[in-house]
């Protein structure tokens, strides 16, 4: 009689293991679910945009950008200085596509009315080589201009299917007691953590393992934070000075498929 309880209760401990683990198979598979979802939606509509990073004379970036489902509208840009380096952004800069271009008009470009140019003042810049990129709402071209010592050239970035996830608070942590907790470089996906490289997310928002695009630098979400809840991702940096030093910001943030 005490075997066969023995043998019940092991039955019962069995069942009540199995029903745990169907749950949590069933929530990592509704989060993946979720964001396979949000991702399919974003690019569906997500805009064929068409435009071009024309030059870099003296500070001045010029080029055009027009959007063929709205042919006749003026649409905002965002034109970023990323130092190749450090992968750090060093200028983002805002204008409106609505400068009239007679060679625009000739190539059937809408109304003409599509050019723009933005202003970096390169002296207050490090001496370094820049990759300047152009972008509108979600959609970033694959043309970029890699910009050092005055001179600049055309580049076609290798790229990846991306689908915006939104935008993001970014905060900043390092491996000190104050930021980690005595975890140091531990994350909870089991990995180190590295500079560039290492993120912590809200896995309900984004899965532990997913490559993100930030910035125009590549991370993977291989931590998590009790802090770190919805729309927030914190970056791993080295040094506490590093943490300071990138405070609270907000980005774009990509998912590479």
């Amino acid at each position: 009689m005490l075997r066969l309880f023995r043998l019940c209760n092991i039955k019962g401990k069995d069942i009540e293991i199995m029903k745990i683990t169907k749950r949590l198979i069933s929530g990592t598979a509704l989060v993946l679910l979720l964001v396979l979802l949000n991702a399919v939606c974003a690019y569906a509509n997500t805009s064929q945009i068409h435009g071009h990073l024309d030059s870099v004379e003296g500070n001045t970036i010029s080029g055009w950008l027009w959007d063929p489902s709205a042919p006749d509208k003026a649409q905002d840009v965002t034109v970023t200085v990323t130092e190749d380096a450090t992968g750090e952004v060093k200028a983002s800069l805002t204008a409106t596509a609505n400068e009239y271009r007679s060679d625009l008009k000739a190539q059937g470009v809408g109304t003409g009315e599509h050019g723009f140019h933005v202003v970096v003042d390169w002296a207050l810049l490090p001496d370094s080589a820049y990759t300047i990129r152009l972008s509108s709402g979600d959609s970033t071209l694959s043309r970029v201009l890699k910009y050092s010592a005055g001179s600049c050239y055309e580049e076609d970035e290798e790229t990846e299917d991306m689908v915006a996830l939104g935008n993001f608070r970014l905060t900043a942590y390092c491996p000190c007691y104050r930021c980690s907790e005595g975890w140091g470089r531990r994350t909870s996906s089991g990995a180190l953590a590295s500079a560039k490289h290492t993120v912590a997310v809200d896995p309900r928002v984004i899965p532990i393992g997913s490559r993100l695009m930030i910035n125009g630098v590549e991370y993977v979400a291989e931590d998590i934070g009790g802090a770190v809840k919805g729309n927030h991702i914190d970056v791993y940096y080295n040094t506490h000075a590093e943490t300071l030093q990138h405070g609270t910001t907000t980005a774009e943030v990509y998912l590479i498929m």
